[in-house]
């Protein structure tokens, strides 16, 4: 009998709340058990699991200036939130609501509107929230934890954000997520999840805690209060084939999450195509990064990544790719076009891999901080201001131990600028063309030569009277007369330092003409969407003599366009279709504006040294055949 009364004068009381006009009541501070008072807008319970405090039936609007318009903190104690408006919290680090370091709360049938960030759910436990309305600006609901617990939290679909209902999965293993559109998808202590074909737009993104071996792929998301897809303490999942753009934040984050591997994404201006802070062995490839300020980011301790294969282009692009605080990763074989500065090796950047990147047509190549990393084979060209910077640092910091070896510097405004805190860095095998020793800086105490090989200088014409390919008179760098003690008479053999041209596999192919001649080519096979990007984009005219053609293949046949943007040579472009017929041919001209492509669809386009077509006599009826080199 007592248990039935008991019963009945609780449903009595949540008649009578949900019946009652809501009431104005100031923002609402717990800070402890303590802090459950009338004052603070309780009406009943005593904090149990069986009478939780009950704050209900207030409106609190929010004035400027104050942060949160429900705050608790450090509290064991049930309670439950309840029939509540909160209206106008509109400070950048606030939000409606924000539960930290508690446990066993619940939050229903509230109404949050005119609002910038929703609910914040910081360190806490077991969560309830139901049939609540956020209507915000900004991020609707933030749950931050640092452990897996902190995330198992009950949160279902009828609750809405701006509409929509939210989309929070927890604990699932092996489950498929598809087909949403909708402005949220969170996904927490999960495994073995299939992430495919959302459209998460205006929103919150798609967020990722504590997740592994899942794959996220074939996602859009558009235009969200913070990042794209962002992972936290998330290992080993595949990010691929996701388009991500004009995200507030990034178009992906990683945070405190290691092997991962972010592939064939495409990032389109958000802030930063993708950041890797204080994660290790994750694998960055074929991303295409355009119109970000920052393409990415490495910093926080972050070690062991590769990225790779990139393309980052955009002259609204500050930085292609950042080292910052960062060591031992591996940035490689990237196309980085038109971009402020092409890559940052930045303060305590250290003991980093950085080779064949094609840097052209920016501001910089390169702005060197750190020291002990390896720079090398890298094609750095058109650079308005300087190939490799070694800024100032006024004493604070020295720049040493760095080696810069086997690069190509051509068409740069100035190739080199070493500081005055720059000292034992070792600059060996590098060719510099144009006025190249004219375009060099060094103000420290660096050395130009290694095991008596120093670098070519093609305004150093001399004639290798020995035939060793060195030169025993130095060459002479300003303002303080370091000297290269044996400059190379020739350019490097075996395509060495040439950027991502220098990485392409060789290969021989048959072209048969109408007349019955084979000629055998030996041509560099660029099959992957970086390789095509790139092309002979600022390839060196002097060394084109001799050089092997490129054969650009794709997977099927397609209808694309050749630019000739930063080519100072012309070229001949024969065009062939799966079959190896010939479906178009044309002579591409120097620095031309024009776009190029055959009238037919294509699987391969060959492009050859100009006059090639009319020399050889290649005709409609010319055939391609592949063949393996032995």
């Amino acid at each position: 009998m007592r248990n039935t009364v008991c019963v009945l004068t609780m449903l009595l009381i949540c008649l009578s709340i949900g019946a009652l006009a809501r009431q104005p009541h100031a923002p609402i501070t717990i800070l402890g058990n303590d802090d459950f008072t009338a004052a603070n807008g309780v009406l009943y319970g005593t904090g149990t699991l069986d009478d939780p405090y009950i704050i209900a039936a207030w409106e609190i609007d929010v004035p400027a200036g104050t942060a949160y318009g429900i705050k608790v903190e450090n509290a064991s104690a049930h309670f439950v939130l309840r029939e509540l408006t909160v209206n106008g919290a509109r400070e950048e680090q606030g939000a409606a609501i924000r539960l930290g370091f508690v446990s066993a709360a619940t939050i229903e049938n509230c109404l949050i509107s005119n609002t910038l960030n929703g609910v914040a759910i910081i360190s806490s436990t077991d969560v309830v929230m139901r049939d609540n309305s956020l209507q915000v600006t900004g991020r609707g609901l933030s749950v931050i934890g640092a452990v897996i617990d902190e995330y198992r939290h009950t949160i279902d679909e009828t609750n809405l954000l701006n509409g929509y209902p939210i989309n929070y999965f927890c604990e699932r293993n092996g489950e498929r997520v598809s087909g949403l559109n909708s402005n949220n998808l969170y996904i927490a202590a999960c495994e073995n999840m299939t992430i495919t074909d959302n459209e998460i737009i205006d929103g919150d993104g798609i967020q990722l805690a504590f997740v592994s071996n899942s794959l996220i792929d074939s996602n859009v998301a558009y235009r969200n209060c913070e990042d794209g897809i962002s992972l936290y303490w998330s290992n080993d999942n595949t990010i691929t084939d996701n388009e991500l753009g004009n995200n507030h934040h990034a178009g992906i984050q990683l945070w405190l999450s290691n092997g991962n591997k972010l592939s064939e994404n495409q990032l389109l201006a958000n802030s930063y195509g993708a950041i890797v802070s204080a994660s290790d062995n994750n694998y960055l490839y074929g991303n295409t990064i355009a119109a970000n300020p920052i393409g990415i980011e490495l910093n926080a301790g972050s070690t062991q990544n590769t990225i790779t294969g990139s393309i980052i282009y955009h002259e609204n692009t500050r930085y292609g790719i950042i080292i910052h605080q960062a060591v031992a990763n591996h940035v490689e074989r990237n196309a980085i076009v038109r971009t402020e500065i092409g890559i940052v090796v930045d303060s305590l950047a250290n003991n980093n891999t950085i080779s064949a990147n094609t840097i052209i047509g920016g501001d910089t190549g390169f702005v060197v901080r750190g020291s002990y990393n390896r720079i090398s084979q890298n094609m750095i060209a058109r650079n308005t201001y300087q190939g490799i910077l070694f800024p100032e640092t006024y004493g604070k910091e020295a720049i040493t131990n760095n080696r810069i070896f086997e690069n190509t510097f051509t068409d740069n405004a100035h190739h080199l600028y070493l500081c005055t805190d720059s000292n034992a860095n070792l600059l060996y095998e590098n060719m510099f063309f144009g006025e190249a020793s004219k375009l060099i800086s060094d103000y420290g105490r660096n050395t130009w030569t290694s095991s008596g090989v120093g670098n070519f200088w093609e305004d150093n014409q001399k004639t290798d009277i020995d035939g060793n390919q060195a030169d025993n008179t130095p060459v002479f760098l300003f303002p303080i007369g370091v000297q290269d003690a044996a400059p190379l008479l020739l350019p490097l053999s075996d395509r060495k330092g040439l950027g991502i041209l220098t990485t392409l596999k060789i290969q021989s192919v048959i072209l048969l003409t109408e007349k019955g001649d084979a000629i055998q080519l030996p041509v560099l096979i660029a099959d992957k969407a970086y390789e095509r990007f790139i092309g002979f984009r600022s390839f060196p005219a002097s060394l084109v003599d001799n050089f092997p053609a490129l054969l650009f293949c794709y997977n099927e046949e397609v209808s694309v366009y050749f630019t000739m943007e930063t080519v100072s040579f012309p070229l001949d472009i024969v065009f062939f279709d799966e079959h190896g017929a010939l479906v178009g041919s044309t002579t591409m001209e120097p620095e031309s504006p024009n776009l190029y492509t055959a009238n037919e669809p294509f699987r391969y386009a060959l492009e050859l040294p100009g006059g090639y077509l009319a020399e050889y006599e290649i005709t409609a009826a010319t055939r391609l055949i592949l063949t393996l080199d032995e």
